[in-house]
C-alpha cells in the first residue's frame, strides 16, 4: 500500500482554504454592520407600518359602509390615539398582540397590557381623516419630527434609528425610508402638519 496516494490537504491547498474564506468575511462585514442591520429594522418598521395601514384602512371602509362612528381613521375617530387603537382592537382588525409588535421597533417596546394608554411607540400616528389628502402622513418612526412650522432632523439619540434615516408612511398607502436630511418646512408641507396622536 502507497501513503503518497491518500487523500488529503497540502499547505497550498490549506492556504487557499483560509484566503478565500476570509475573503468571504471581508465581504459580509459591511452586510452585517450597524448601517446594514439599522436599515433592515427600518424595512421592517415600514413593513409594520403597511400591516397599520391596511388595518386602518379596512376599518374606514367599514366604518363608511356601516355608518359607525367608531370605525374609521384616527381622525375620524375622536382623534385619539386610545380610541383609534381600542377600535382596531374590538373590531378585531387587530389582536392586541399583534398591534403591540407593530408599535414596537429595537428600544421601544409597547407591551399588549398597556394598549391603548401607552405613550411611547415606535410609530407615531396622525390624525388622518377621510377627507385628508392622500398625501397627508399617517403613520412615522417615533425619530420623525413634524411640526406646523417644519421638520426638524431627528437628534442622534433619538429612538430607534437615531439621526441615520426614518421611515413614515402616508394615508395613500405608499411608504419610504428617508434620510435626516429630508427633513425641513418644504418636506414637510408636502406630507402635511398633523401633529402626531402619541409621542
Amino acid at each position: 500500500m502507497n501513503l503518497r496516494n491518500h487523500a488529503g490537504f497540502t499547505w497550498i491547498e490549506l492556504l487557499v482554504c483560509l484566503v478565500v474564506i476570509a475573503t468571504l468575511i471581508a465581504l459580509a462585514l459591511p452586510a452585517t454592520s450597524g448601517g446594514g442591520l439599522r436599515r433592515g429594522t427600518m424595512t421592517r418598521s415600514l413593513s409594520n407600518m403597511k400591516q397599520l395601514h391596511l388595518a386602518t384602512q379596512q376599518m374606514a371602509m367599514d366604518g363608511i359602509t356601516t355608518g359607525q362612528t367608531n370605525l374609521g381613521w384616527p381622525g375620524d375617530t375622536g382623534s385619539s390615539f386610545a380610541r383609534w387603537t381600542a377600535s382596531l382592537v374590538q373590531g378585531e382588525y387587530l389582536s392586541k398582540q399583534d398591534l403591540a409588535k407593530l408599535l414596537s421597533a429595537p428600544g421601544i417596546i409597547v407591551s399588549p397590557e398597556k394598549i391603548p394608554t401607552v405613550n411611547t411607540t415606535a410609530v407615531l400616528v396622525y390624525a388622518v381623516s377621510t377627507n385628508s389628502p392622500n398625501d397627508a402622513l399617517f403613520l412615522s418612526t417615533a425619530n420623525f419630527t413634524n411640526t406646523p412650522t417644519g421638520g426638524v432632523p431627528p437628534l442622534k439619540s433619538a429612538k430607534s434609528f437615531g439621526n441615520k434615516g426614518f421611515a413614515i408612511f402616508k394615508k395613500a398607502g405608499d411608504g419610504a425610508i428617508l434620510q435626516s436630511r429630508q427633513t425641513g418646512p418644504q418636506y414637510t408641507n408636502v406630507i402635511g402638519s398633523f401633529v402626531p396622536l402619541c409621542r
